[in-house]
């Protein structure tokens, strides 16, 4: 019997089946029970590195230093500053043991990074991917002091063939993170080198300051945005509505989802003689528009092309802004019950629904019963509403405390 359980025990597959319902930390204490824990349980435990720093701790001789940012009288939002100082003859033995482990990274968790003496470690490398087999990589940081050639940095550093997804999520209580109109160019090639089987990219550009002009792609970014065939989730900004890019997104072959994220809401960017090809948008079932012009929302709801499949979808918007800023505000209560009066003829299939609406008043707007009985005819799994969200006020939050998360004792 003692055999026959010690050969259980023996089994890889068996041993991450079981661990990977465990929640990491305890995962990585398994790490130390023996040797055939470490090989079996470590993929499992390093395949998600919520933190770069994290990552280069790996590095004998790494320092990590940290430093709680704080803007006089709290008037922003509050960051941790990372720096890791990484050694000058920096030995990769133990780094090359857990880097084929990890799929995802996330390089901020919201703090600020800063790498230390880089290139040895890079010039080590010979030109390899720091993770040969990562496949998602996000950063997510309400940092003011990250410019864009150091966000550009951080994501050409770990592009590699195994790449699928690229994502620079939004944050909404700290500095949004954007990136030059001038580096998307630069991106779009390096993901049509390296990972062109890419298949969700979200990034947000922004123009160089003092600019006014509007954000618009070159003829040679729509031409490789058009190569990415593979690519199932897009989000960028309003320059997606443009007619030329709306038309090759229309036309990926497998785009299920789709994000438009706007800023002021002054006028609307859609033309509202749109006419969406019946053959466009074949496989989108989920929309999210955030702060978008309830002028625009209306005329992509008028696309059955685009809506008529939906399962999932994401409106964040003013219902008072007008067409025309010069004219008074519209009736919100009117164009809410508008909307979502037609939502389960026009959109039958959804199940998922998040509609926040608000203005700079912090009205609070209302669904007439009629509308609210109307939408159980969608049988929706998920309704999320607020019917009062102040637009440019970002509700208060605890602190973030930067903590290690146990990474630095994670083994053999």
């Amino acid at each position: 019997m003692r055999d026959q359980f010690r050969r259980v025990l023996e089994m890889p597959e068996l041993i991450t089946l079981i661990t990977e319902e465990f929640d990491i930390d305890y995962q990585r204490e398994l790490m130390l029970v023996s040797k055939h824990f470490f090989r079996s349980v470590g993929p499992t435990a390093w395949k998600s590195v919520p933190r770069l720093d994290f990552l280069l701790r790996l590095i004998d001789g790494t320092e990590v230093k940290s430093y709680r940012f704080e803007e006089s009288k709290g008037a922003h939002y509050e960051f941790t500053e990372i720096t890791i100082i990484l050694p000058l003859n920096p030995d990769l033995s133990r780094y090359n043991i857990y880097a084929p482990w990890v799929h995802e990274l996330e390089i901020f968790e919201e703090c600020s990074q800063e790498i230390r003496n880089l290139d040895p470690f890079l010039t080590i490398l010979d030109g390899h991917p720091p993770l040969p087999n990562l496949r998602k990589l996000t950063t997510y940081t309400g940092a003011s002091n990250l410019s864009d050639k150091q966000l550009m940095d951080f994501i050409n550093m770990f592009i590699g063939p195994s790449l699928r997804e690229i994502r620079t999520l939004f944050h909404e209580k700290g500095h949004p993170t954007y990136i030059n109109t001038s580096s998307i160019s630069t991106l779009f090639k390096r993901i049509k080198e390296t990972c062109p089987q890419i298949r969700a990219l979200e990034f947000y550009p922004d123009s160089p300051y003092g600019s006014s002009e509007p954000i618009t792609l070159s003829n040679q970014c729509r031409i490789i945005l058009q190569s990415f065939s593979n690519l199932r989730s897009f989000n960028s900004t309003t320059y997606i509505l443009e007619p030329s890019v709306f038309r090759i997104l229309g036309g990926l072959p497998h785009l299920e989802s789709l994000g438009i994220r706007g800023s002021h809401m002054e006028y609307p960017v859609i033309n509202e003689q749109l006419s969406v090809p019946a053959d466009w948008f074949e496989e989108l079932i989920e929309l999210q528009l955030y702060d978008i012009h309830p002028q625009d929302i209306k005329v992509l709801w008028g696309q059955p092309s685009i809506v008529k499949k939906l399962g999932s979808a994401l409106i964040q918007t003013d219902p008072t802004t007008a067409s025309d800023p010069s004219d008074e505000p519209m009736d919100g209560n009117n164009w809410i019950d508008s909307f979502l009066g037609t939502l389960p003829s026009i959109s039958p299939h959804l199940h998922d629904l998040t509609f926040f609406v608000g203005d700079e008043n912090g009205t609070q707007f209302r669904i007439s019963r009629d509308v609210r009985n109307g939408l159980r005819k969608l049988k929706l799994d998920n309704f999320e509403v607020n019917l009062r969200k102040m637009y440019g006020v970002v509700e208060d939050s605890e602190d973030e405390i930067y903590d290690d998360g146990g990474y630095d004792d994670g083994g053999y």
